[in-house]
C-alpha cells in the first residue's frame, strides 16, 4: 500500500484525506528592451550561437520556464499562499538578531 506524504512537511496524508496540490511556474520575463550590440550583428548571432551548442538543453529551458508541482497537506498549503517566500521568518529572525554582536 503506498503511503501519501506531504512534500513539505512530510505528514502522512490519509488515503482518503484531502490532499492540496500547488504549482508553481516560473519563466523568464522580457521587458520590451534590447542592448545595442557594439559589433556586426552577424557575429554577435554566430557566438551567440556557439555558445548554445556547449550548453545543456534541459539547463537552456530551466533558464527560461520550469514548472513544479507539489502534493502538500492542508496547514502547508495555508502557509505557502500566506508566505511563500518564508518572509515571516526572516521577519522573526532580524527581530531575535537586534541588540546582539556579531
Amino acid at each position: 500500500m503506498t503511503i501519501f506524504r506531504c512534500q513539505s512537511c512530510r505528514r502522512e496524508l490519509p488515503r482518503e484525506g484531502i490532499k492540496y496540490v500547488v504549482e508553481v511556474r516560473s519563466f523568464a520575463d522580457f521587458d520590451g528592451y534590447l542592448e545595442e550590440y557594439p559589433g556586426d550583428i552577424d557575429d554577435g548571432l554566430e557566438e551567440l550561437l556557439d555558445a548554445m551548442e556547449n550548453i545543456d538543453p534541459c539547463t537552456m529551458e530551466d533558464d527560461v520556464y520550469m514548472e513544479h508541482t507539489y502534493i502538500v497537506c492542508k496547514s502547508c498549503r495555508d502557509r505557502f499562499a500566506r508566505d511563500p517566500f518564508h518572509t515571516e521568518t526572516f521577519a522573526e529572525a532580524e527581530e531575535i538578531a537586534k541588540g546582539t554582536l556579531h
